[in-house]
Formats: C-alpha cells, sequence, structure tokens
C-alpha cells in the first residue's frame, strides 16, 4: 500500500470519497466503510506526499471560521450533565461528518476526478427523488415520498441544496458535458421530488433559492428565462388544479389545527423556557432529548427529538456561547461566498453561498438540519467539490 504513487493514490481516494457520498442515503454501514478507507487513504497520502498538499487562503479561511465555531461549542460539553455523552456526539457530529470537507480539499485536486465524483452523486440522488413518485403511488408512506429514507423532511433538505446546483451547472459553460446531463436528469427529477415530498418548507426554499443562484444567468438569456417561467407555471398549474395541493398550500400559515406547524410552535415556547434557564452554555451537546421532558407541554403530541429550528436548537444546547458560534461561521461563509461571487462571478461561490443559505438557513428554520448526517455530509461533499473545481480553473489541473 505503502508504494503507491500519489496519483494512483488521489484516484482511490476520489472513487472511495464518490462511493461514499453516493450511498449515504442507501447503507450508513456502507458510507461509513467507504469514508474510513478514504481517512487512511488521507494518512498515507499526508505521511507520503505532504509537501505536495496546499490550500488556498480562500479554504483555510473557511476551515479557521468552521474551527471558531467547534471552540466555541466546547463550553457545552464542559458543563453538561454528561460530559462523555456529549464528547461522543461532538465528534460524531461536528468532526467525523466534516472529514469528507477535509479529505477532498486537501487530496483531491484534478478536476477529472472532482467531475466524475459530482456527476455520480447527481445522477443516484436524481433516483431518489424520482422514487418519491413510486413511494405516493403504492401510498407506503402515507401520501408523502421520503426516498430512500423514512424522514420526508431530510429528502426535502437535500433538493433545496440539489436544484440550485443543478441548474446553474446547466446554465454555466464551465462545466462538462457529463455533468450537464446528469444536472438536467437532476433537475427533473427534483422537481418530480418536490412534488411528491410535499414539503412546504423545500416549496418555499426553492422559491428563495433558486432565483438567487440563477439571477445572472437568467438576465442574460431570455431562452432560460422562458423556459423556467414556463416550468414554474406548468408546476404551479398542476398544484392549483389539485385540491390536496390546494390543501396543502394553505396549511403553511396554519398553526392551530395542523399539528406539523402546532407542536413546532409548542417546542419553540419550550425552548424558550429552556433558553432562561440555561442562557450561557445551554443545556449541554446532545442533551435536548434528555431536558425536554420536563419541559414539554402536554398539547405537544409528537414528543419531537429535537426543536425543528437550527438557530433555536444550537442556542438550547449550546447557549448563547455556541449560538454566537453558529453565527459566526455562517456569516462568515455567506459573506466571503457571496463577495467573491460579486467580483468573480463565477458558479462556485454562488453555489456555496445557495447550498448553506438554503439548507442551514432558510430550510434550518423548519427543520435541525444541523442534526441530520446524511444531509450534512452531502452538504460538506458539495462545498468541497465545489471549491476543488474553482481552484483547478486556477491552477488547470
Amino acid at each position: 500500500m505503502l508504494q503507491i504513487d500519489e496519483n494512483r493514490l488521489e484516484k482511490y481516494l476520489a472513487a472511495f470519497v464518490g462511493l461514499m457520498a453516493c450511498v449515504l442515503r442507501i447503507s450508513s454501514a456502507m458510507a461509513s466503510f467507504s469514508c474510513g478507507i478514504a481517512i487512511l487513504l488521507g494518512l498515507i497520502f499526508w505521511y507520503k506526499y505532504k509537501e505536495n498538499i496546499s490550500l488556498s487562503e480562500e479554504i483555510k479561511g473557511y476551515m479557521k471560521a468552521y474551527a471558531v465555531f467547534l471552540l466555541l461549542l466546547i463550553p457545552s460539553i464542559v458543563f453538561s450533565d454528561d460530559p462523555a455523552d456529549s464528547i461522543k456526539a461532538f465528534f460524531q457530529t461536528w468532526i467525523w461528518r466534516y472529514s469528507v470537507f477535509v479529505l477532498i480539499v486537501f487530496f483531491i485536486n484534478r478536476r477529472e476526478y472532482l467531475t466524475n465524483m459530482l456527476t455520480a452523486f447527481l445522477t443516484v440522488s436524481s433516483v431518489e427523488c424520482l422514487f418519491t413518485f413510486i413511494q405516493v403511488m403504492n401510498m407506503s408512506t402515507n401520501g408523502r415520498g421520503a426516498g430512500f429514507d423514512r424522514n420526508v423532511l431530510t429528502l426535502g433538505g437535500i433538493m433545496c441544496m440539489l436544484l440550485p446546483v443543478a441548474m446553474v451547472i446547466l446554465m454555466d459553460p464551465r462545466f462538462e458535458k457529463k455533468l450537464k446531463r446528469a444536472a438536467s436528469f437532476t433537475v427533473v427529477s427534483v422537481i418530480i421530488g418536490l412534488l411528491f415530498n410535499k414539503s412546504r418548507g423545500a416549496w418555499l426554499t426553492e422559491m428563495l433559492v433558486v432565483p438567487i443562484a440563477t439571477f445572472r444567468y437568467l438576465k442574460h438569456n431570455k431562452r432560460c428565462m422562458l423556459a423556467v417561467v414556463a416550468v414554474f407555471l406548468g408546476v404551479l398549474g398542476f398544484m392549483l388544479s389539485s385540491p390536496h395541493y390546494v390543501q396543502r398550500i394553505r396549511s403553511i400559515t396554519n398553526i392551530t389545527t395542523d399539528r406539523s406547524n402546532r407542536d413546532r410552535i409548542l417546542v419553540w415556547k419550550s425552548a424558550r423556557k429552556m433558553v432562561r434557564d440555561h442562557p450561557v452554555t445551554g443545556v449541554g451537546m446532545e442533551r435536548f432529548r434528555q431536558h425536554y421532558k420536563k419541559y414539554r407541554y402536554k398539547q405537544e403530541k409528537q414528543r419531537l427529538g429535537h426543536t425543528h429550528n437550527n438557530f433555536i436548537h444550537v442556542a438550547v444546547e449550546n447557549g448563547i456561547v455556541g449560538l454566537a458560534g453558529l453565527l459566526y461561521f455562517l456569516g462568515y461563509y455567506l459573506y466571503i461566498s457571496f463577495r467573491n461571487y460579486c467580483k468573480n462571478n463565477n458558479p462556485y461561490d454562488i453555489l456555496v453561498f445557495t447550498t448553506c443559505l438554503g439548507y442551514i438557513c432558510i430550510f434550518g428554520q423548519i427543520d435541525h438540519t444541523l442534526g441530520i448526517s446524511t444531509g450534512m455530509r452531502m452538504m460538506w461533499f458539495l462545498h468541497a467539490v465545489l471549491l476543488q473545481l474553482k481552484e483547478t480553473e486556477v491552477s488547470g489541473l
């Protein structure tokens, strides 16, 4: 193994990281195995060729912002009522899931490998989105498609990342033909997935992030604009012609009889009391479930395991200190990516911006996406691949 040359090591690394991203939603065991092999290969790469490894100042900045966030989570571990459990949760949630980002930005530089990884990921994700149609037709998930998982919201959040990425790849001439073919399949599949997953939060999120991601492209291409408007009107017409979808749309603002909305309001009220009682360092990393029992309103029937809101959940578990770290991390990511996009007008920065904005900030208002392993690892995968694709345009690899 130690005799493998640098190029072959990079190729193997890309294969296992790509495999991990593709099977995340199919088999967590296979994904963990692939990630473990990739980490082993990365350690070998570092041992043999660390003098050839370099990171751009941009990527270093992103990693430093994340490190600041992690440092500000530590007090919620130290003052937890179960530090051992909190330490375990810290490494599982914030270190292990982040490893895919580290592996890609440190060791995978060739555009061919990055393109192949992204093509495979989009193709597999598209199949999952299409699977929602089969699920709904079979009525196996109470009228909503969850894809390869049981949680419909998880797929909804993932689609909020996929659609802007696929649309920009289609519209931007920088991307390879095979990637564009995969992206066209993804656009169609995600639209179908959004219809049969029926996540109201995903619908609203896409209506915000897709225009941001595609604005410059549509502004200068009337054909694309007409196509997007036609598709939007077609989907809207389909939804408005169905009483079920009309009712689903109307329920967005219903906080009295809609149990999903009502229970969210109740858990947020409970969270407010929890923050009031544990303001600085929170109830402890991954200790929400244990403490929520004595704060839960009896009217909250689902016995929720999290607050269904990223910012509220971090405030509860990690206190004001942890929330400050999250706001700094997100603020840095959003500001730097959008500033770089405005300066350089490239597709990579705007997609880093919209995936973070859509998945964590907007969809994260109605679901605790920071706590979803598959979703976060997919986001880190996309961010790393996009940033490395950007680097290949500079280095010519």
